[in-house]
Formats: structure tokens, C-alpha cells, sequence
């Protein structure tokens, strides 16, 4: 195969552009049938900037390529020549989303964005589906730095990219290493996940509850112990009760505890889920620190900082907020001291661990935007020990085989629509097409690289924006697609119609998803539950069933 080379990069002082051996490295790409290797050697300390090989490839009529979205909650999908990918809306690029870092949030600051139909973007896997027939790519590691995969099918081409900048080599340098197979969807996916020796850490189904999808910020001890104790009257089908965001002052403080919201403390929180026989987990960003919180404005030097000194906003959530540096030494032992607190103090027996990106969001210290994300989930990993991990807002490669369970969408609205006004924000932001989306196209991690959370299901009839049939079909969705399965109900408002159904989505029932096409924005979903053969089909713009 023959490839086109580009490889940008600062040596003795100079910004120079290659494309073949030279003075400063030599170049070697080794390819065969299920590998692509690309080799730096360099002559001198060189600084590398960009890098990619490329190669014409011909998009058969019809073709789909699926682009895996940058983190958790960027929307990932199969497209076709006539599709657009978006990309950050008017909100994110105007002087709020600027002062606050929307840009962060996803890949907006160091991808290319596409502006036509038919041009797209992956990360870290993608592939051209021809019918039944899937032509894979996949990266054996990130930690180098990001696998950015480009496909243009209107010229023809296929790129293989690594974000690379700021990296400084000395030495031989493996600078692309991809994993290459042809196939059927689940054949290529066991292939790949074999050779880069990936497997889950657990088996183990969650179900039951999290606070966040009814009360958000708004939670206190009464609301939490209320639905505690409804919930416990069908232990039986569950197995965690997890508090979401709102019990701490701000972001990042996290044992400053909200009193007037928890008078007792959280400690007699999971005591009391553990009284009502329940396994108890918790929501942290442990990553964030809200722009006003004690932990950023007393230690400004623990956090990510822009090469002039200012910190690196990383979101506008509560109000906005920064990161924490995992490499300064004293913010690392803070987080441990967070953790320490946490499970072995108040006595957690999950963490679910959100906004993780904002670790990684710009080189530095010499290392890429990649390894710093590995970097941050090993030293999760360090800290929680061998207690489970729920991941949310992250990059899914670093995760491979690191987290018990990841969430792999947007978050769920409170109805179907995806509104103007999150379209406007960026591609990760709140939305329920997404979400369905991407637990349909991300369904091969699951049970592979970990165990996929799709989200929510509800089936309450108030605070609440989707019919009771939409609601049923989407907890059954949720059913077939996830091994995370919780819901943020006071369970004791529902009726007989309302328990059948929770009971009937958290039993463990012989489920087995047999096809899944898209096709004009229609959903059809067919599957086996305990032998007997059933279908979804349902808009995925509108929520419609048919």
C-alpha cells in the first residue's frame, strides 16, 4: 500500500516540514495483513509537532464510515457521504464558551474540524462498513498520544493521524501502532480486543439507583433516605444506591460536605444504604476544581496552566472550572488524601468519577494529551484499588481494561428532543438521540474493554417530558444495549403498570441483540429475550414508535 507522509517538528531551534528520512530521523513504515507501524528515529532532540500518513481508498457506493467520538459524551456514529459531522456551536465559540473553555470539553483545540458533507474524523478505532462487511482500524495504544483517523470520501483518502505536539524524542520513537482486520462487526472487535490483550474487569451487573436524573444539584439527607427506604422494599432486584453531585460546597472541596443539606454528614449516608442492604456509591470529578473553590483560589499552583502562568479553564459547568495538575506533587497527594476519605473513611464501596478529561486537555510537562490521560486513569486506578470505577467524561482508550464500567453517551434528557439550544453548545452536551446513538454504535466495547453504561432508564409520570411509551421502550433499550442499569425515581409513586416494568428491566433475564440497522433516522433493533425473538423501531430525531 502506498502511503503519503507529513510529519511537522522543531529541530535546533528551527520549525522544519518532512515528508521521507532527512538529517534530523529517518522514517520506517512497516506494514502487513494486521499491521501498520510507523518508526521515528531522530539524529538530534527533535520536538514533534504533527504527524500523519495517508492513502487513497476507495469508498465503495453506499459506504458507512463510524467515527468514535473523543470522549464519553461526543456523539459517535456511522456516517455516510452525504452526512456532516458537527462540530462546536455558535455558544462554544462565542466569548462565554471562550472565557470558560467549551473548546476543552471535546477535540476542538487540536483536531482538524470538518466543514463538508462526507469528510470525518475517529478516535482511536473506525471503520468503513461495505454491507455486512467492516474494514478496521484500530490503535494498540494511545499513550503516545491521540489516534485521530480521517476519512474524506469525496477525494478518496484515508489518514492516520497522532497528536503528538509538544512531545520531545531522543530516541527511536513508535509513533503509529495500528491494529488492521477485515470482517464481520463482532469478528474484527474479538480480533482486535485479543491483540491488544484487553479484557473487562468485571462481569458483574449494577442496578438500581442514582440520584442525579431527578433532583440534579438539588439533593439533601431527607429526599436521599426517603427514596433509600422506598427502594429497599425490592432489594431484591438491586444492588447499589448511588448519590450523584450536590452534597459538596463546590466543586473540588470535596470534604467541605453542604450542612444545611447533609446535617449528619455523608459517612451516615452510606452507612444508611449499607443498613438498607445496598452497596453505596458516590459522584466525584476529581479532576475539578470550580474556578471559586478553596482548592484553586488557596493553590493556584495546583492547577493546569496555559505556558503563561493563567489556568486553563475546562467547562461551564457551575459556573466554570479548572483542572488539577496530576503531576504537582501535592495535588496528586490531595486527590489520594479525596479518595482515602472516601472509601476508606465514609465507606464507599463505588465511585462514579466524571469530568475526567479536564486532566488531559492540553500537552505539557513534555507529554502528549494521550499519555497524560493515561497517566490520570493509573493513577485512579492507584487510588480506588480494587473497588469498582463507573467512568463518565473520558476518553474511552485510556479506559480499556482500567474501569469496571463506562459511560458511553451524552447524558439522557428529561425528554426526547434535541434542542436548539444544546445543539448550540458543543457535541457533547445533554441529549437523548446521542446517547441512544452511541450505545448503539459504542455496543463493542461492551463486555469487551468494560461494561457499558447507557445511561438512565425512568418510568416516573412527573418532572418528566416523555410519554409512558417512550419511557417503556427506552428502559428496555437500555435493557438490551447496557450492564449499568439505574434510575433516579422515588419508587414508592409507582404504580403496578410502573413496578412490573422496573422489575422486568432489572431481571436477568437471556438477552441477546441479534441486528441493529439506522436507516432514513429509523431505529431497528432485533433481539431475543429468554428464546423468543422481539423488535424496536423507533425515530431517533423525534421518538417515535412504530
Amino acid at each position: 500500500m502506498e502511503y503519503r507522509y507529513h510529519f511537522t517538528y522543531t529541530a535546533d531551534g528551527t520549525v522544519k516540514t518532512a515528508a521521507d528520512s532527512n538529517e534530523d530521523f529517518t522514517f520506517e513504515l512497516k506494514e502487513n495483513e494486521n499491521s501498520l507501524k510507523a518508526v521515528l528515529t531522530p539524529k538530534k532532540d527533535v520536538i514533534i509537532h504533527s504527524f500523519f500518513v495517508e492513502r487513497d481508498y476507495s469508498f465503495a457506493e453506499g459506504a458507512k464510515f463510524f467515527a468514535n467520538g473523543f470522549q464519553s459524551w461526543t456523539d459517535t456514529r456511522e456516517f455516510g457521504k452525504n452526512d456532516k459531522m458537527p462540530g462546536l456551536g455558535t455558544i462554544g465559540k462565542s466569548p462565554y464558551g471562550k472565557i470558560n473553555g467549551i473548546k476543552y470539553v471535546g477535540d476542538y483545540s487540536f483536531v482538524s474540524q470538518e466543514t463538508e458533507s462526507g469528510s470525518f474524523h475517529s478516535h482511536g478505532i473506525a471503520y468503513v462498513k461495505d454491507g455486512t462487511t467492516i474494514d478496521f482500524f484500530g490503535s494498540m495504544t494511545d499513550r503516545t498520544g491521540y489516534t485521530v483517523i480521517y476519512a474524506d470520501m469525496n477525494r478518496g483518502t484515508i489518514r492516520f493521524s497522532k497528536d503528538v505536539d509538544g512531545v520531545t524524542i531522543s530516541e527511536p520513537y513508535e509513533i503509529l501502532d495500528l491494529f488492521l482486520a477485515k470482517g464481520e462487526y463482532d469478528e474484527v472487535f474479538d480480533s482486535y480486543f485479543d491483540a491488544i490483550g484487553v479484557k473487562p474487569r468485571t462481569t458483574e451487573k449494577i442496578k438500581g439507583y442514582t440520584s442525579w436524573y431527578n433532583y440534579y444539584e438539588k439533593i439533601n439527607e431527607d429526599v436521599i433516605i426517603r427514596d433509600l427506604e422506598s427502594l429497599s422494599k425490592h432489594k431484591d432486584a438491586v444492588n447499589i444506591y448511588q448519590i450523584d453531585d450536590g452534597f459538596e460546597t463546590r466543586v473540588g472541596d470535596w470534604f467541605s460536605i453542604d450542612e444545611k443539606k447533609f446535617p449528619k454528614g455523608i459517612k451516615y449516608i452510606a452507612d444508611s444504604i449499607h443498613d438498607h442492604g445496598f452497596k453505596a456509591g458516590i459522584w466525584l470529578a476529581p479532576f475539578g476544581a470550580h474556578k471559586k473553590s478553596k482548592v484553586a483560589t488557596e493553590h493556584p499552583d495546583w492547577l493546569v496552566k496555559f505556558p503563561n502562568g493563567k489556568p486553563v479553564p475546562v467547562g461551564h459547568n457551575w459556573g466554570g472550572f479548572y483542572a488539577l495538575d496530576i503531576y504537582n506533587d501535592e495535588a496528586r497527594q490531595y486527590i489520594k488524601d479525596v479518595f482515602n476519605e472516601v472509601l476508606n473513611v465514609w465507606g464507599f464501596d463505588m465511585v462514579k468519577l466524571d469530568f475526567l478529561y479536564a486532566a488531559s486537555v492540553i500537552p505539557m510537562h513534555g507529554k502528549s494529551r494521550g499519555e497524560i490521560a493515561y497517566d490520570s486513569i493509573d493513577l485512579l486506578r492507584e487510588c480506588v484499588g480494587d473497588k469498582p470505577i463507573l467512568a463518565c467524561g473520558v476518553q474511552q482508550l485510556p479506559c480499556f481494561g482500567k474501569v469496571e464500567y463506562m459511560r458511553i453517551g451524552a447524558d439522557m434528557s428529561l425528554g426526547w428532543a434535541h434542542t436548539l439550544l444544546r445543539k448550540n453548545m458543543h457535541r457533547e452536551d445533554v441529549s437523548t438521540p446521542n446517547a441512544i446513538r452511541n450505545s448503539i454504535y459504542r455496543r463493542c466495547f461492551n463486555g469487551r474493554a468494560f461494561l457499558c453504561d447507557p445511561d438512565v432508564f425512568l418510568l416516573r409520570r412527573t418532572n418528566i417530558k416523555f410519554s409512558p411509551e417512550q419511557q417503556a421502550m427506552l428502559a428496555q433499550f437500555i435493557k438490551i444495549f447496557g450492564k449499568v442499569l439505574l434510575m433516579s425515581d422515588n419508587i414508592a409513586e409507582y404504580d403496578e403498570e410502573q413496578m412490573n416494568m422496573f422489575h422486568h428491566i432489572l431481571a436477568d433475564d437471556d438477552t441477546k441483540l441479534l441486528a441493529v440497522n439506522e436507516e432514513g433516522g429509523i431505529v431497528f433493533i432485533d433481539y431475543l429475550e429468554n428464546g423468543e425473538e422481539k423488535t424496536l423501531k423507533f425515530h431517533i430525531k423525534d421518538g417515535t414508535i412504530y
